[in-house]
């Protein structure tokens, strides 16, 4: 038993370093990974180098140290977890699902540029469907207005529809297991998130509660009106 860190971004490190240096330093043997919906798989190999870039601007990780570092023996998320555990993980890993991933894995460059068709978020509530049955704990997103990647442009997930995150919930629901993590912006509601949660059966985790500059009240008011 140790500390559980459950908001680390140890996704493509963990590729290099097995051990997650520094955390099991301070007492930490579970880290969860994925937060925010943002990682390295699934990922085809045209969209390696976008993937990387956008975690330098989105996580502030050193690019030189993602292109040398990240080895890329996988495509699919399944395939990212078997090497994972295959180089030996000295802490437990719990996974969440990346929506940005999974999104740029439907979408290509579109992920990033416009809502999903009907046909899109079939695709997408697949993958994440793939996910969950490799191990994954949940789905992880982010709406947040300050998540950018390569350029400035938002994060794929911020493009993400309503009905996009409905098919998100579906899912879950169907494994009756699972999180739904969402770092939160001034969109979604504390009302569709609470739909999200009733659809799903699942609890969501806003993670964290941020204060936008431009609407320094929101954040305290959704807090006091749901406390």
């Amino acid at each position: 038993p140790g500390f559980v860190d459950i908001h680390t971004h140890y996704d493509a490190q963990l590729t290099w370093d097995p051990g997650a240096a520094p955390s099991p330093e301070m007492g930490v043997t579970t880290v969860v990974i994925g937060n925010c919906g943002f990682g390295i798989a699934p990922c085809r190999p045209e969209h390696r180098d976008l993937t990387l870039r956008n975690l330098t601007k989105v996580e502030g990780m050193p690019l030189d140290a993602l292109l040398q570092g990240v080895q890329w023996r996988f495509e699919s998320f399944r395939e990212y977890l078997d090497v994972l555990a295959a180089d030996g993980l000295i802490p437990n890993v719990a996974a969440f699902a990346n929506h940005s991933c999974i999104r740029t894995f439907v979408m290509g460059d579109d992920a990033a540029r416009r809502e999903a068709t009907g046909e899109e978020i079939d695709a997408m509530a697949g993958q994440l469907r793939q996910a969950m049955q490799a191990g994954a704990i949940g789905l992880g997103t982010s709406t947040l207005e300050s998540h950018n990647g390569e350029g400035g442009i938002p994060m794929p997930s911020r493009f993400a529809a309503p009905d996009e995150f409905r098919a998100f919930a579906q899912v879950l629901k169907e494994f009756e297991r699972g999180v739904l993590q969402i770092t939160k912006g001034v969109t979604p509601s504390i009302d569709f998130i609470e739909e999200l949660s009733a659809q799903s059966g699942r609890p969501v985790q806003i993670c964290p509660m941020l204060q936008d500059p431009g609407h320094p009240d929101d954040v305290f008011d959704c807090m006091e009106a749901y406390a």
